[in-house]
């Protein structure tokens, strides 16, 4: 089982402009010191470093906050653990799906759970071929919507997701 990373954490401090402190793990859970505080569990850490920063992406009511944990669950069960090919195609299909009448995860303004999943499935997103971004076009137009923030995106080379470019590799499919 894939965890989440220390810069996976480092990425959403460095967005949120908080500091991250400094991430411990000990026996398979991960903690967040800062300053005399200690925090321990990815949804703790993230929801501190949203505490402090001047962010308007926490949830507003509780059904946000359920939904929310629902995508970092999300993230770290499915996305982190897409190893295989057949489990990368399953889960973009599932997800492809999910975002087909989405713009964003939560309601209709960007998220936490939005920036994490971003970050999470960056990986997949940069290797993925031009049949698979027509393909899972939701998924797609979800990524790229959010990689066009720059400080979102921060030094993360921008990933092609040209329509033109799209047809002219594959033009039989259209």
């Amino acid at each position: 089982m894939a965890a989440v990373s220390a810069q996976h954490l480092a990425d959403i401090a460095k967005f949120l402009q908080t500091p991250l402190g400094k991430i411990s793990t000990k026996e398979e859970l991960i903690s967040r010191s800062h300053g005399d505080k200690t925090v321990s569990g990815v949804f703790n850490i993230i929801f501190s470093l949203l505490s402090e920063s001047k962010s308007s992406l926490g949830p507003k009511n509780i059904l946000e906050e359920a939904q929310v944990r629902q995508w970092l669950e999300y993230a770290i069960v499915y996305v982190l653990n897409a190893s295989s090919d057949q489990n990368i195609q399953t889960l973009l299909k599932d997800f492809n799906g999910i975002l087909r009448t989405k713009t964003f995860l939560v309601e209709d303004r960007i998220t936490i759970a939005d920036v994490f999943l971003y970050y999470t499935i960056s990986y997949i997103m940069e290797n993925l071929a031009n049949a698979d971004k027509e393909k899972y076009l939701n998924v797609s137009r979800w990524f790229d919507n959010l990689q066009q923030n720059v400080s979102l995106r921060q030094s993360r080379k921008l990933v092609d997701f040209n329509i033109n470019f799209l047809y002219l590799t594959n033009p039989s499919r259209h």
